[in-house]
């Protein structure tokens, strides 16, 4: 065997050197007359043409993933910052709308009739209560204002309750609709007195003694009004309206639901109504 290889080697060497020798001698003869295998090497390209292309898969896969890949991470770092932009536009839209909302509602509070003998001192609520059973606000008001305890507090609506606790520059202010509260109110339409009690809900009041002599002695819809009676508020501010009658009778008294004036859950500002003739007094 090793004899046949032996004979073997000779022969594939010339045939290498005779292929190298005719490969050189086309070369010439192509370098001096190119237009002689003009033919040969239009076809040759054409033939290898899909072996180039077959090349380029693996470039062309590696191009193609790496965008893709790049593609999908920008739209994803596109779509945050949208996202993001979009919950500061909302967030900053929200306060935009409190804003606006608080700015309409001082305006109000602003333009509040002054009630005779009664100076109107515009305070911030600042906190409420620590005793979640009371429906007590904090406000920015104290003594050093001129802030005592029983003064009335109100809205651009109505009522809000009284000043029960007076420090050098805070006070705070017991609502309406705290349980324990109570004011002497008439019914606008019929000129009748009544009491509007606090039930602990900010949404709703009670009136209370109102007999039932007359079916048209009280209406839903009928508007109360503080009287004065008692001088623990003064007359004539709006306190609520009639919502719902129940027949039943509860102690002899029927039971009424009534829809407060005044904002007991909203109430960023208030006024504070100081008898101006208490204030000359207190001041000489």
């Amino acid at each position: 065997m090793s004899a046949r290889l032996f004979t073997r080697r000779p022969l594939l060497l010339r045939l290498t050197v005779g292929l190298l020798l005719v490969a050189m001698v086309l070369i010439w003869v192509d370098s001096k007359n190119p237009a002689w295998f003009a033919k040969v090497r239009s076809a040759t390209h054409a033939a290898m043409q899909p072996i180039y292309q077959f090349s380029l898969i693996p470039n062309f896969a590696a191009h193609w993933t790496k965008g893709t890949l790049q593609s999908k991470e920008s739209l994803r770092r596109e779509n945050m910052r949208l996202q993001t932009e979009l919950l500061h536009a909302r967030v900053k839209l929200q306060k935009q709308d409190y804003v606006l909302a608080q700015n309409a509602r001082l305006q109000g509070i602003i333009n509040t009739t002054k009630p005779k003998n009664y100076e109107l001192k515009l305070a911030q609520v600042i906190g409420t209560d620590t005793d979640l059973s009371k429906q007590t606000v904090v406000l920015d008001k104290g003594s050093e204002e001129g802030v005592q305890i029983g003064q009335t507090v109100v809205d651009e609506n109505g009522v809000l309750g009284q000043i029960t606790n007076v420090y050098p520059n805070t006070s705070r202010l017991l609502f309406l609709s705290d349980a324990e509260q109570a004011i002497a109110v008439m019914i606008k339409r019929t000129g009748q007195k009544a009491i509007v009690s606090g039930t602990g809900d900010p949404k709703q009041l009670s009136l209370d003694f109102i007999f039932k002599i007359e079916d048209d002695n009280v209406m839903v819809g009928d508007e109360l009004i503080s009287s004065g009676l008692g001088e623990r508020f003064p007359s004539g501010y709006k306190v609520g309206t009639v919502a719902k009658i129940t027949d039943e009778l509860k102690n002899n008294h029927i039971k009424i639901e009534v829809q407060p004036s005044a904002d007991f859950i909203d109430n960023a500002y208030v006024l504070i109504l100081q008898d101006e003739n208490a204030t000359k007094t207190s001041l000489k």
